[in-house]
Formats: C-alpha cells, sequence, structure tokens
C-alpha cells in the first residue's frame, strides 16, 4: 500500500514536468499517464522509464534520488532478459546509468552475475565513452568485483585501460565505493583487485599515475594476502622519478594500511626509503605509515630518522606528541596529529 501511494504521489508530481520537453520521438507522447484504477497492476517497465527520463532532466535531487531507488528495488521482479532488452536499447548515458543499475541490483539481490554481462559488454565496445562510463558507474555500490570474478570474462584491470579518462574514473570511483560503502574496507578480494588496478594503471597508453595515486591512497588494505604486499613493495625499488612523487606517496600510504602479519618487512623497507627518497611528500607518508603499523612502538623509530631531513623534525615532533596522547585507534590519532600539525597544502 505504500508503495502504491508513493507511485501515485510521484505520477503527480511528475504532471506538470512532461509539458513542454520534447525528449521523446515526435509520435510519441511525454504527458504521464493519470493513476491507474485501485486493483490495477504496476505500470510497465517503459512507463516507468519514461518517468525516469523526464525526472532526471526536471526533477529535484530528492525526487531523481526516489526515482533511482525505485527502479533498483523493482529491478528483481522484472525479467532479467526485459531490462537487458531495455538497457540494449538505451543510447541516453543518464539512462544506460541507471539501467546498469537496475541490471547490478538484480545481480546483487538474486546472486545473478550473469545480469552483468550486457553492462560490462557495453563498458568494453560501445563506442561512445560517456555510454562506457555510464555503463561502469551503474555498477557502483554493488558486489561487482565478485561478481565478475564468477563470470570470469571482464574485470576492472582490462577497464582501467579505457582510452576515455571518464570511463577510467568510474573505474576507481566503483572500487573505492565497494570497499568503503559495501565492505567497509573487509573484503580481500576487493582490495587486491584495486592494488591491481592501479599497477595497470601505471603504464601503457592509457597510463594514469593520478588515478593510481588516488586510488593506492584512499582504498583500504587491511586485508590484502602478502603477495599484495610484495607487489606493492616491488614499486618501491625502482629510481625515484621525480613526476610519480605522488604516486610513491601513495604507495606507501597503502603499505601503511597491511595487516600487523606483514608489517615487520614493510617497517624496514619503509625505514630504508625515509632515508632513500629525498622527495618530503614521500616522507611524510612513510613517517605517517611507520606510525599506523606500529603505533607507540614506532617512537625509536622516529627519533633514528630525525636526523635525516631537518626539514621534517616538526613533523616527527607532531607524530610523537600525538602518541602521548594515549589514543590507540588509528584515525583519533591521525586526527590528534592533523590538530597538532595541519598537513601542508598539496601542490596542485
Amino acid at each position: 500500500m505504500r508503495r502504491r501511494l508513493l507511485s501515485l504521489l510521484l505520477l503527480g508530481l511528475l504532471g506538470p514536468l512532461s509539458l513542454g520537453v520534447g525528449l521523446a520521438a515526435p509520435e510519441q507522447s511525454l504527458s504521464v499517464s493519470p493513476p491507474p484504477p485501485i486493483g490495477q497492476k504496476v505500470c510497465s517497465l517503459a512507463d516507468q522509464l519514461q518517468t525516469l527520463r523526464v525526472g532526471l532532466l526536471r526533477g529535484s535531487p530528492s525526487l531523481k534520488k526516489f526515482l533511482r531507488r525505485q527502479l533498483r528495488e523493482r529491478a528483481p521482479a522484472i525479467s532479467e532478459a526485459e531490462l537487458r532488452a531495455a538497457f540494449e536499447r538505451e543510447h541516453d548515458p543518464a539512462m544506460i546509468e541507471e539501467l546498469s543499475g537496475a541490471l547490478a541490483a538484480r545481480m546483487a539481490r538474486l546472486g545473478e552475475p550473469e545480469a552483468l554481462r550486457a553492462p560490462l559488454s557495453r563498458a568494453m565496445s560501445d563506442s561512445d565513452p560517456a555510454a562506457r562510463a555510464a555503463a561502469v558507474r551503474g555498477l557502483r555500490g554493488t558486489g561487482s568485483v565478485e561478481a565478475m570474478a564468477k563470470l570470469g570474462a571482464v574485470d576492472y584491470t582490462r577497464l582501467i585501460h579505457d582510452p576515455a579518462p571518464m570511463v577510467r574514473q568510474a573505474v576507481v570511483q566503483n572500487l573505492l565505493t565497494e570497499s568503503a560503502e559495501v565492505y567497509f574496507g573487509h573484503d580481500r578480494a576487493v582490495s587486491e583487485q584495486a592494488i591491481a588496478v592501479a599497477l595497470a594503471a601505471r603504464s601503457g597508453p592509457a597510463a594514469d599515475p593520478a588515478l593510481a595515486a588516488k586510488l593506492l591512497s584512499e582504498v583500504s588494505t587491511e586485508s590484502v594476502g602478502s603477495q599484495a604486499v610484495a607487489e606493492l613493495l616491488s614499486l618501491l625499488d625502482g629510481p625515484a622519478d621525480s613526476s610519480l612523487v605522488a604516486l610513491r606517496a601513495s604507495i606507501v600510504t597503502a603499505l601503511g594500511g597491511v595487516p600487523s602479519s606483514e608489517s615487520a618487512r614493510v617497517v624496514t623497507r619503509l625505514s630504508d626509503l625515509y632515508r632513500q627518497d629525498s622527495a618530503r611528500e614521500v616522507r611524510r607518508a612513510v613517517l605517517q605509515a611507520l606510525v599506523r603499523l606500529q603505533m607507540a612502538r614506532a617512537v625509536p623509530l622516529l627519533d633514528a630518522l630525525r636526523s635525516v631531513d631537518a626539514g621534517l623534525t616538526a613533523e616527527i615532533d607532531a607524530w610523537q606528541r600525538a602518541l602521548q596522547s594515549g589514543l590507540q585507534e588509528w584515525t583519533l590519532l591521525l586526527r590528534e596529529k592533523q590538530r597538532l600539525s595541519p598537513d601542508p597544502p598539496q601542490p596542485h
């Protein structure tokens, strides 16, 4: 009953919006049908998509959010073939994203990874980069990494090589969202996929070191395995390229969050890196990573590194004062350090 009342309200809200929009083909009418009689079936998918199309164009932010959620909630009750056909007919990127999201919602609710085959195919082959990006964005906030693994066809390490920046950005945002909002940083497969994508983004015709740095600096690595840690450490072995300072700093940040079982070799390597890499951004990242890995046990090591770079003495002092607070939770400790000594502004 509640859903029917919301549908009736929505139709009333959208009635005035349909006037003069001019989105449909000439033979189609944009007017919204009157509310169905009580007891009549819910509107067809075509009607719902037309309402969504108009709402995305003219609706308020809250109405757009409601319409998107409504389609995703209804998706498991719509046949996969009908949703797929609507998705494959669509050419508007905004609607492609919503239909991709509906297929992903069906996948998540019913455990049907096959529902992602159409969005992934379009993400790989559509000639319009906006359509490819929309197909990828539709998968955001779902268990897409696991579903792709079950399909065994395409994963994000292939999509990150897309020549269009908007597609690569969608890949990175999907992984960050899935890690933080679906698994709250606890899923090993998602974290390791993020690392693999970052490695893939470092080189090749579509190399995007800035996106690789964003991914590594923001994704959780608390559940990654030994091989993923080894891959991250190997990235620190080459010469210190001045154009890749942000990427090296992000690798260090990722290493600062690895499981305690991996901390010993990471601490040793990062201590050496602090002495070898003269980039201040990298050295600041090393100090933060060492504290995160060792907490109060990092104090003697910080003292040993004090003489390496006089310009970072104040940074070390701030970390040591923060550690003296006795805070045991990393986010609280980081906040205390930032209160004592805010990070310098980063160059644009």
